[in-house]
């Protein structure tokens, strides 16, 4: 009997131990700052078991995500710490925004990177624009000049998610930092862009 609860209370540390992933705040270069928060709102919230890095725990493991804009290209790295000591480095190069969360899935590892299944959904969004756009499809960019999405219909009139202002340059939406940064964590949680309802 004692030798039954020894196993069971040894199991269930263990299996607790085996758990305990922290997730850092993703660093952010050449993107808009409120990426930073939303990268790692969705990590937090969508990695099996994770929780926020703080002072004080010592979790087994901890993800330093970061996040760059380089080439033309998103440059998306996952480096993992285990007790402390560097343990994996994975990163993966996307195009636009909208391609992040099934790249992201590339990365998974059973041991302590396992993203949650997210079904794609598609959205249209509302933004208030400067000008109407000469063109019946654009591209959605950050001032930074990160591509959000390829290049998404135009309409008037229609339901959508309001994200805020943008300005047109020829076929090119560019968004404000703010703006962005919310089509960003529309994106990066699965959702895929319809259309963009002028306002």
């Amino acid at each position: 009997m004692i030798k039954k609860l020894i196993f069971t209370l040894s199991f269930i540390s263990f299996s607790a131990y085996a758990q305990d992933i922290a997730i850092a705040k993703a660093s952010i270069e050449n993107l808009p700052d409120s990426y930073s928060d939303y990268l790692t709102e969705f990590l937090i919230n969508n990695v099996s078991g994770a929780s926020l890095l703080t002072k004080g725990k010592e979790p087994l493991y901890v993800i330093y995500p970061s996040l760059s804009w380089e080439g033309k290209a998103y440059n998306m790295c996952i480096k993992v710490y285990k007790a402390n000591n560097p343990y994996s480095s994975s990163c993966v190069t996307v195009n636009y925004a909208e391609d992040m969360y099934s790249r992201l899935k590339t990365l998974q590892n059973n041991e302590f990177f396992k993203l949650k299944d997210i079904p794609e959904k598609k959205v249209n969004i509302r933004v208030q624009l400067n000008t109407n756009p000469l063109y019946n499809k654009v591209k959605l960019l950050s001032q930074k000049g990160d591509n959000l999405t390829r290049y998404v219909d135009i309409t008037k009139g229609t339901d959508g998610i309001k994200v805020g202002n943008g300005f047109v340059n020829l076929n090119v939406i560019m968004l404000d930092d703010e703006t962005a940064g919310k089509v960003f964590k529309l994106l990066i949680e699965n959702n895929k862009i319809e259309k963009v309802v002028v306002e």
